[in-house]
């Protein structure tokens, strides 16, 4: 399998993080609940990556990200090299544009994400969170 870049977006709202509910008829994680993100493009870096799928994804803009992790993945398809950004200050109401349905997540219903690497990261996160 080959090995592609991707990008994952966590928006932060009251103590909570946005995933989706990805639609069946796709090729990757039909159905799943995962933290939102996409594929860097050739002529992107992954924070140009990052921007785009938040517009395309939710129809928002994020106002400052920062890099969180970055990890390998591995889907049903492909090795996806993935890094994770935060956002907790956005433009825009998210709005689920290529997902079957959007909501957010408080730290005791993380088991609801279908990935094991975003049940990982998100749960280091809300570690890191809980200790400050």
């Amino acid at each position: 399998m080959k090995t592609v870049d991707t990008v994952s977006f966590i928006l932060i709202h009251e103590g909570k993080i946005l995933v989706e509910r990805r639609r069946k008829d796709i090729v990757n994680d039909p159905g799943a609940v995962v933290v939102p993100g996409g594929h860097v493009e050739p002529d992107e870096n992954p924070l140009m990556a990052v921007k785009r799928e938040l517009l395309e994804e939710l129809g928002i803009e994020c106002n400052s990200f920062r890099f969180y992790d970055r990890m390998l993945c591995e889907s049903d398809t492909e090795y996806q090299m993935n890094s994770w950004f935060i956002c907790e200050d956005w433009k825009g109401e998210p709005t689920a544009s290529e997902a079957d349905e959007i909501f957010y997540l408080g730290w005791c219903e993380l088991d609801r994400l279908s990935l094991p690497n975003d049940r990982k990261i998100v749960t280091q996160l809300f570690r890191e969170e809980i200790q400050k």
